[in-house]
């Protein structure tokens, strides 16, 4: 019991963190839904995109505040300070790739049945968010930095204010308020990279005033190169996953508009939970990385109980309010709207909890693995369950049996199988103990 508890301690301020994140995702949906029909169906394929582009980075030099963990945890600061110092050179490097990326983006978006005017909105989200990815690395850089001394709180609480700011600015930049000259999806998109720059403002000042004291080290090519050889396959891995999905939402958002909606929905619902799975994955991955090889596999236990916890309160929100929740995302619909809506609604509700607990078996095995620095062993098994698996999957499912149900099977069968491979994988390596 006291090691579930001094889990939950140190992960409560991350959780805090993702469930601000949620919640500001759940915000910015539900103004988009009554802005219009368009931004909405364009909000979930364009964001996923730019997270997708944007993860190579956000997890290639986020794995930094993983090894700062482990070198600190073992009492080598100035290793750690020279850890953080390189992932803030290769931050400042991966600027150019954002801009890169915008033209092969919209080639990407165009690839998928959707109408001009949702094309365009998916198009724009996308191009402001590529903006807020950059911010979003380099908040997780300097996050690294407390989380890695195990100072949870700090980078919870800046977080979270982060995601206020954001849930503050998405009403009035979404409506074109107070004489700006964004508005609908383009607007949603500037208040996310706003929110994110507050963020990096706030940790940058707090690790001026408060440095860590150590021996100076330069950093050297051996640092960088430790960011990269770890760092690379968790981002790709990040990729695969991201980019999986980003797939899934496009061909979703070929489907009625009702359907796509209510997909959506169940999105930003489920996203509010997974919070919790989350917060508590992070921080795994920081004790685990702080924590002698010796004791490690006395961690794992405490956070599958947890998880067991948390879908289990889940699965009674869902079966208590999981309709009327969904429905939050309906305004000014004709009839025929809301019947198809509430038939995908009933189905998903009925299937959100199962999906839950795959996904939060699957961010805690993974987050162990990290923890351990296998981030390679991560991205095999993930590559195998999304490029290998489900992406040809949901495309036959596309060719043969294109409906919504069939589409989110599809999800729950993947999201299965990549349990079972992480666990082998944990188990047979000895990781999870007794």
């Amino acid at each position: 019991m006291n090691r579930i508890l001094s889990l939950q301690r140190m992960a409560f301020p991350l959780t805090l963190a993702q469930l601000a994140f949620a919640a500001n995702t759940f915000v910015t949906s539900f103004f988009l839904a009554r802005h219009s029909t368009t931004a909405l169906h364009a909000s979930l394929p364009g964001s996923m995109l730019a997270v997708a582009v944007s993860s190579l980075a956000i997890s290639s030099l986020g794995y930094a505040g993983t090894i700062f963990a482990k070198r600190h945890g073992t009492g080598d600061e100035s290793g750690a300070l020279a850890a953080f110092k390189a992932a803030l050179l290769l931050t400042a490097l991966s600027a150019p790739l954002f801009f890169l990326a915008a033209p092969l983006g919209h080639m990407v978006l165009g690839a998928f049945n959707t109408s001009p005017e949702v094309l365009a909105a998916e198009s724009d989200y996308y191009d402001v968010l590529l903006a807020n990815g950059f911010f979003t690395t380099l908040a997780a850089v300097l996050g690294g930095y407390f989380t890695g001394q195990g100072k949870t709180r700090f980078v919870g609480a800046v977080t979270v204010f982060g995601f206020l700011v954001n849930m503050a600015l998405a009403p009035l930049f979404i409506g074109g308020r107070i004489g700006l000259p964004v508005d609908g999806i383009q607007g949603a998109g500037w208040a996310a990279t706003i929110a994110h720059i507050v963020p990096c403002i706030a940790l940058a000042i707090a690790i001026r005033l408060r440095p860590v004291r150590s021996a100076a080290r330069q950093m050297c090519r051996a640092d960088i190169a430790e960011i990269l050889r770890l760092g690379v396959p968790n981002g790709v891995r990040a990729v695969i996953d991201i980019g999986g999905f980003f797939a899934f939402t496009a061909v979703l958002a070929e489907c009625a508009p009702a359907a796509v909606a209510a997909s959506t929905a169940a999105f930003a619902v489920n996203g509010i939970y997974q919070a919790f799975p989350q917060g508590l994955a992070q921080a795994l991955e920081i004790s685990t990385a702080r924590t002698p090889e010796s004791g490690r596999r006395a961690l794992i236990l405490p956070a599958q109980a947890l998880v067991t916890i948390y879908t289990a309160a889940f699965t009674v929100v869902l079966a208590a309010a999981g309709m009327t929740l969904l429905f939050g995302f309906t305004k000014d619909v004709d009839e025929s709207f809301l019947s198809e809506f509430s038939s995908t609604a009933k189905f998903l509700v009925k299937i959100l909890a199962v999906k839950a607990l795959f996904e939060s078996s699957v961010q805690i095995l993974q987050a162990y693995l990290r923890g351990h620095g296998e981030t390679a062993s991560v991205f095999i098994i993930q590559f195998a369950t999304s490029i290998l698996f489900w992406v040809p999957l949901f495309f036959a499912v596309r060719h043969f049996h294109p409906s919504m149900s069939a589409y989110w099977s599809t999800m729950l069968v993947a999201s299965a199988l990549s349990t079972v491979l992480l666990a082998i994988r944990s188990y047979g390596a000895g990781r999870i103990g007794s």
